[in-house]
């Protein structure tokens, strides 16, 4: 059966099954017929790539034949879903809200009534949080266990749910889970936007656009598939991690892998009390009102390198690709005719802070295809009245309030003015590293964070030294690894950064130390290698052999 022949035949399945369900907790649908079993929600079906049937988002037949929640249900739902969390959140097309372990549903424009969300068996009354972004939902079980519902931003004709998650590209079984202690968790869906699905009059390529903006400022295309990521605050909110469904998880023994992390502020040291995720782009809050964004996801970072090209030089003024199949293309088979992703990946952005009065529950969703596309809100109060703060994402932009009326769900933060992001910070590792060289130079660094990037290079000789940076990517792996350091190798795509002005300075350095700046980095202003970590070492595979720095604390 071809292609087309098979999404007709699901279609018309789907469509059978919504007109057929009528009861509140009726299952839902995927290729293999109604689900009434987690144990079939392991299996293939709709929900991974492709994410979506269709693009742009698309109500279908509308809610209509979803049942409409019941009285006193209607009365605890909100009349407006403004913030997105763990119990309400929205997309273009819905706003969808918990309640009692069930899911519901409305207009995101408001004005109509909840309609109760078509569950799988099992799962019905039994959801504890959830978290929606363009077109996709993730829910959770009172085990952490994350289920995803494709085509949320589609009519429920197409909805499907699946509780796979992990290497191979979303195919494993066992699933993943948020842990129980994390502070709070976010999906993000960056979306490819492809706004048909018939190839344009210029070969080689579909019209996209969804795109985001590297650190030269290039603009470029998001992968072929997205990018679906949840990330996962720690309990002490100074840690996320991110489970992305096409990395490894699926581990029957122990099903969540949660060694990929993206670094807090502060150099991992940021102590975060909630965070929202959307578009591939967080926003992180302490408990002073003090709020960072970043733009950030597995493929930014630098270490999807068998679809995308990365590199340390100046992509500025080359022309950026014009959609995800010219990239990829050129990534897998040259010429390198366009703009490589440039690194190191966009860092954290300091926002403003809030000129009124403000709770944690924060809130960042899409407003467009571009990465500058995003809206920050933030529940509040000003003037006695209760709504939310809200400005674009970009930082020079200033806060405005809208007053909704509705009731505060979190309590107020101590939102005192100036920075105070210093005075909520973990401890640091307590991780030094440092090597002597036969040539009477050595190098070090103090304080190791395994997930942040640069770590702190000083390089001396004699009484002469130099600061460099050591830009870490934590690189594609096939299997499961360890949460943080261990006696096992972690695995690093890595970079040595002599920053500019030592660079110029070269020619008058002492020759001992301009002899060692070679040895890590020849003449060049970036010198890319391998590099691995654990407790008691940090190896540096140069080209002219290993350097290995050795433990001093």
């Amino acid at each position: 059966m071809n292609v087309a022949r098979r999404v007709l035949r699901v279609g018309l399945a789907l469509v059978a099954t919504c007109a057929a369900a009528g009861p509140a907790h009726a299952d839902s649908a995927n290729v293999d017929g109604p689900l009434d079993s987690c144990t079939q929600l392991a299996l293939p079906g709709l929900v991974g790539p492709p994410m979506s049937i269709y693009t742009p988002p698309n109500p279908g037949g509308g809610l209509g034949p979803l049942a409409l929640a019941a009285g006193e249900v209607q009365a605890r739902l909100p009349q407006q879903v403004d913030l997105r969390g763990e119990r309400q959140g929205f997309n273009d097309q819905w706003a969808y809200a918990l309640d009692g372990g069930n899911l519901y549903v409305t207009a995101a424009a408001g004005g109509e009534p909840w309609r109760q969300v078509w569950l799988p068996g099992c799962l019905a009354g039994k959801l504890t949080a959830f978290s929606v972004d363009g077109n996709a939902l993730m829910a959770t079980d009172a085990s952490g266990r994350l289920y995803t519902m494709g085509n949320a931003a589609h009519g429920p004709e197409t909805w499907a749910w699946t509780s796979r998650f992990g290497s191979p590209i979303w195919q494993s079984p066992f699933g993943q889970r948020v842990r129980a202690g994390s502070r709070a968790w976010s999906l993000s869906w960056l979306d490819n936007r492809i706004p048909t699905m018939i190839p344009s009059l210029r070969p080689g390529y579909w019209q996209q656009d969804g795109f985001w903006t590297d650190a030269s400022d290039n603009r470029q295309p998001v992968g072929g598939a997205g990018v679906t990521t949840a990330y996962v605050l720690s309990e002490q909110g100074n840690r996320i991690a991110i489970l992305d469904p096409w990395l490894p998880g699926g581990d029957p023994t122990a099903p969540d892998d949660y060694s990929y992390e993206m670094s807090t502020p502060k150099h991992g040291r940021f102590e975060a009390v909630n965070l929202s995720s959307a578009g591939s782009t967080t926003l992180v809050i302490n408990r002073f009102g003090d709020m960072y964004t970043r733009l950030w996801d597995f493929d930014m970072s630098g270490a999807d390198d068998i679809f995308f090209r990365y590199s340390y030089d100046d992509q500025r003024g080359k022309p950026s690709a014009p959609n995800l199949s010219m990239d990829e293309i050129d990534t897998l088979f040259g010429p390198k005719a366009y703009a490589a992703n440039q690194l190191p990946a966009p860092d954290w952005v300091r926002q403003p802070k809030i000129p009124g009065e403000i709770t944690s529950a924060v809130s960042i969703h899409q407003t467009g295809g571009d990465s500058s596309d995003r809206e920050l809100r933030v529940e509040g109060r000003s003037g006695g009245r209760t709504g939310y703060w809200h400005k674009p994402v970009d930082p020079d932009a200033s806060w405005s309030f809208e007053a909704t009326g509705a009731g505060l769900t979190a309590d107020l933060l101590d939102n005192r003015p100036g920075d105070h992001s210093d005075e909520t910070l973990a401890a640091p590792s307590g991780i030094d590293y440092g090597y002597a060289d036969p040539a009477q130079w050595t190098l070090g660094t103090t304080d190791f964070d395994y997930a942040a990037s640069p770590a702190p290079l000083r390089l001396c000789a004699g009484e002469a030294c130099v600061d460099l940076r050591l830009h870490l990517v934590d690189g594609l792996r096939l299997l499961r690894a360890a949460d943080s350091l261990t006696d096992a190798p972690r695995e690093y795509l890595a970079a040595i950064e002599v920053p500019q002005s030592v660079l110029e300075e070269l020619p008058g350095q002492p020759p001992a130390l301009a002899a060692a700046i070679r040895t890590l980095t020849g003449t060049a202003r970036f010198r890319e290698f391998k590099a691995t970590a654990t407790l008691d070492d940090l190896t540096l595979q140069l080209p002219g052999g290993p350097i290995v720095l050795r433990r001093t604390r």
